[in-house]
């Protein structure tokens, strides 16, 4: 069972270029998987009601165009698999028959009563269907991002109120927002995100008021993280379109 959202993009999601930006390109897939999950009865609110959630630990996407200001896109995304815990869903993202990008991620299923991983029921995956098809040759099952490095630049980092979801914790799309923040801070002209993995290694509750973003060059491209001085939120590597 594939699911299909279709809309245009708003002026709000626009950067200065009229381009939607990275934050706006992940609430767009999000939306999508969230009314997968609405479809067949496992909406937020009832997961929540039940003392289950799912958890995005890691997202790879590749962006080969990002839409333009009232560009009409589709949002394609699948379930792939669910084993133990763990769960996997894919997208694509087309304007037209153009497909701009491709994504794949891997959820985790958590039981909030008792504050661990539980496995993911056993009907799930009859009520999402599994999917076979992979949007991309994605490494998530594997995949363990640096996160021991100097970075050669960072900046400090605001959280605010309206960051937060209804699972009271910094939404998983706001982090795209503080990586594109730190690469336009970093005082080079680095070009468009063209492609990145993240892993979500810790919750940032509301104990946290401000927190810092590193980058670091490699000859494959770029690592980063997300952290302040006890943690790391969230780290990952990201490719960019080159020299502006």
């Amino acid at each position: 069972m594939k699911v299909t959202l279709t809309r245009k993009i708003d002026y709000a999601e626009v950067d200065a270029d009229f381009n939607q930006n990275l934050g706006a390109f992940f609430k767009l897939i999000q939306e999508a998987a969230v009314i997968h999950s609405e479809k067949v009865g496992y909406d937020s609110k009832t997961l929540l009601d039940r003392g289950e959630v799912w958890v995005l630990n890691a997202l790879e996407a590749e962006i080969y165009r990002h839409p333009q200001l009232r560009e009409e896109v589709r949002v394609e995304t699948w379930h792939k698999q669910s084993k133990g815990f763990k769960a996997f869903r894919d997208f694509c993202v087309y304007a037209g028959e153009e497909k701009l990008a491709a994504a794949s991620s891997l959820w985790l299923f958590f039981d909030i009563h008792k504050k661990r991983l539980t496995r993911v029921p056993a009907e799930t995956g009859d009520v999402y269907t599994s999917e076979t098809e992979d949007a991309l040759d994605s490494c998530l099952r594997t995949w363990k991002p640096a996160v021991e490095f100097a970075p050669v630049f960072e900046t400090g980092l605001c959280v605010r109120h309206s960051d937060f979801d209804p699972l009271n914790h910094v939404n998983n799309a706001v982090y795209l927002d503080y990586l594109e923040t730190l690469v336009a801070r970093s005082g080079a002209r680095l070009g468009q995100v063209t492609g990145f993995r993240i892993q979500y290694k810790k919750e940032i509750d509301r104990t946290v008021a401000s927190l810092k973003a590193g980058l670091q060059s490699t000859d494959q491209g770029y690592l980063f993280r997300i952290y302040d001085q006890e943690h790391i939120f969230a780290a990952g590597e990201l490719d960019l379109a080159g020299e502006a």
